[in-house]
């Protein structure tokens, strides 16, 4: 009983971490991480593009820069293109890295919402920034690994540590 329990020990050791990573369950966790990150972002783009005034606003309230009804249809409509490539799992270093940079913006700017100001009580809505921005974070950290139904590049993870 021993000999058998310490023999499923060492081949569980022997597992490298290539064969954890290649495993499919990583993969499709990259994906659902893909796919719903890229649900809640193309809301807030479609957003831009069906209600531009209420961006205005919001680009000068949180952002502090003034920006022209023209400009947020632009920047709508570029977001809206970026965010199709990233669910694509197309250029995964500037699609991903751009979505971990619009997720750590939107964290740090949301920030004063979430702290008891001048006696406001904090809005517990922008909370949420934090798991979206961690899972930005693990994704863009892992994306080689996010090879489920990715049009990108398919690379070979390292098997080096």
């Amino acid at each position: 009983m021993k000999k058998s329990v310490s023999e499923s020990l060492q081949r569980r050791r022997a597992t490298t971490k290539a064969d954890f990573m290649n495993n499919k369950s990583i993969a499709l966790s990259l994906l659902v991480i893909r796919v719903t990150v890229f649900i809640l972002m193309i809301v807030w783009a479609a957003l831009k593009i069906i209600r531009p005034e209420a961006y205005v606003g919001i680009y000068a309230g949180f952002y502090g820069t003034t920006v022209g009804i023209s400009a947020v249809y632009i920047i709508g409509g570029l977001q809206i293109l970026f965010l199709f490539a990233y669910l694509a799992g197309m250029f995964k270093t500037i699609t991903y890295g751009g979505v971990l940079l619009m997720n750590a913006v939107t964290l740090l700017v949301s920030i004063p919402k979430m702290l008891p100001l001048a006696g406001q009580e904090p809005n517990l809505l922008f909370y949420a920034s934090f798991p979206v921005f961690g899972a930005s974070l693990a994704h863009y950290l892992m994306r080689e690994h996010d090879t489920m139904f990715a049009l990108g590049k398919q690379q070979v993870p390292s098997t080096a540590s």
